[in-house]
């Protein structure tokens, strides 16, 4: 019986941890602080859409900024608007946070490649959107 008891409590909260593992807010710190993503990161914060925008913002409020967070950021904001009509919540299918976010980021950096990755992720979100609001 005890045994059976611990075999449970041990599935049931490996299975917790899992979960907060893969909670969004986790795997964005993980990509914009280490840079590291994991292959279902991509169904996590493709779903979040401008939400997405908010957990970095939330991450980024006490950092310094580099070159190297800012393009995990892009990665970031790309993969949370891949597809719009996927965002699970309509209200975040519009880019409104991550623009001001890239502003935020074109301000805080002069190297010029960098800018240039932050104007065409700016292009890239806006053109997903329009083409979601087609469909």
């Amino acid at each position: 019986m005890r045994i059976a008891l611990v075999i449970c409590l041990t599935v049931a909260l490996s299975g917790l941890g899992n979960a907060q593992a893969g909670s969004p807010d986790r795997i964005i710190r993980r990509i914009v602080e280490d840079g590291i993503s994991e292959g279902h990161d991509q169904k996590v914060i493709g779903r979040l859409g401008d939400a997405s925008a908010v957990f970095v913002t939330k991450i980024l409020s006490d950092k310094n900024l580099n070159s190297q967070t800012i393009d995990n950021v892009l990665e970031v904001l790309r993969g949370s608007f891949a597809d719009p009509a996927f965002v699970a919540d309509a209200s975040d299918r519009e880019p409104r946070t991550a623009l001001l976010l890239l502003k935020y980021l074109d301000i805080s950096t002069s190297d010029a490649v960098l800018k240039k990755r932050i104007a065409d992720t700016r292009k890239y979100l806006q053109d997903k959107y329009t083409a979601s609001l087609s469909r």
